[in-house]
């Protein structure tokens, strides 16, 4: 698939601010981080902005296809990042009247499709010869299927957390060895069998908060995928610049741990329901110019297109568009409204 660059307009003001205080599940710190950002232009060419959706299993993506796309390409976006539900048999993805559609929106605008593959459930009391070959056979006839259709693939997602057992995530004491052996045969069989079938193939594997020693592990065990993925929201920046971390760029730092690109594929502001919309603006504005000013980052995927009603509580509110009536009128929230283009 065609792969475009793009983000050519003005990110504006000078913008302060004190994120969200929201606990991490892994520590909290109550800090106030306040970031400065003077009217720039992004202009990289290899830098690619993009949001998260669910077109092929949300009621709130219920939204035709075309539409959805439409307004990515309103916002010079060149990524949709979603997720793919399939057969393990058969590779086939289960809705694939709704992924036609949104494939052939996306092509017509040039916009990448980044499949998020979900893994098989895991057996943790299993063997990590059974975890690699349910991956690789998995992902071989996903890839064989839809070889045509992809140039990245985003394996599994968020599977630190499913291994994390203590501390930050820097240490790799911090992981439990067992589930952390099984997750990773997995995973190695999942970027083998991709690549088995799609020798083009670019893989990326997931980390979020300080889960850095996560993926460091999985390149010693021997997972050869090609691109860091994090995950990223305004909660873990006010965390993170805080005591006992004081790390103001998560960009920067992670780029000290590895050489590979990294593509942000999650990020966003953790809204309650109650945020006012300039703290998404305020926090997108500044990280997303972080992740420009970068050469390192490759992609910022923003969390996510719509509002999730359904998910009250969790996940509900993160979208860049609120719905007037739910699933047929929305509208824009502050960052998109001043990112928008006719």
């Amino acid at each position: 698939m065609k792969n475009t660059s793009f983000f050519y307009y003005v990110l504006i003001g000078l913008l302060t601010f004190s994120c969200s205080k929201e606990s991490l599940k892994e520590e909290s710190v109550a800090t106030s981080l306040t970031n400065t950002v003077t009217k720039l232009t992004l202009t990289r060419s290899d830098f690619m902005l993009g949001v998260n959706g669910h077109p092929l299993n949300q009621a709130a993506y219920n939204t035709p296809a075309y539409k959805q796309i439409d307004l990515l390409e309103k916002l010079n976006m060149g990524v949709y990042r979603i997720d793919v539900p399939f057969s393990s048999s058969t590779g086939q993805i289960s809705n694939l009247s709704a992924y036609a559609r949104i494939k052939s929106s996306a092509d017509s605008a040039g916009i990448t499709l980044l499949p998020m593959v979900p893994t098989a459930t895991l057996n943790f009391t299993g063997t990590e010869t059974a975890a690699y070959q349910s991956g690789y056979t998995r992902a071989f006839n996903f890839g064989s299927q839809y070889k045509n259709d992809f140039k990245y693939y985003n394996l599994g997602n968020e599977l630190d957390n499913e291994c994390i057992k203590t501390g930050t995530g820097r240490n790799e004491s911090d992981y439990d060895s067992v589930k952390f052996k099984i997750i990773a045969a997995h995973l190695k069989g999942m970027d083998e069998g991709i690549k088995a079938a799609d020798p083009d193939a670019e893989t990326m594997v997931v980390a979020g908060w300080l889960h850095y020693k996560y993926l460091q592990m999985l390149e010693d065990y021997g997972v050869n995928f090609d691109i860091v993925a994090y995950h990223w929201y305004d909660n873990m920046e006010t965390n993170a610049a805080g005591s006992p971390y004081f790390i103001p760029d998560i960009t920067q730092y992670i780029s000290s741990k590895f050489t590979k690109p990294i593509w942000f594929t999650e990020t966003g502001s953790k809204n309650s329901g109650t945020d006012p919309d300039s703290v998404q603006r305020n926090f997108l504005n500044s990280f997303l110019a972080k992740c420009q000013n970068n050469p390192q980052v490759k992609a910022a995927i923003i969390y996510e297109l719509f509002d999730q009603p359904l998910r009250a509580g969790n996940e509900a509110n993160y979208g860049l568009y609120r719905w007037i009536t739910p699933y047929t009128s929305y509208a824009p929230k502050l960052w998109a409204q001043e990112h928008e283009t006719p």
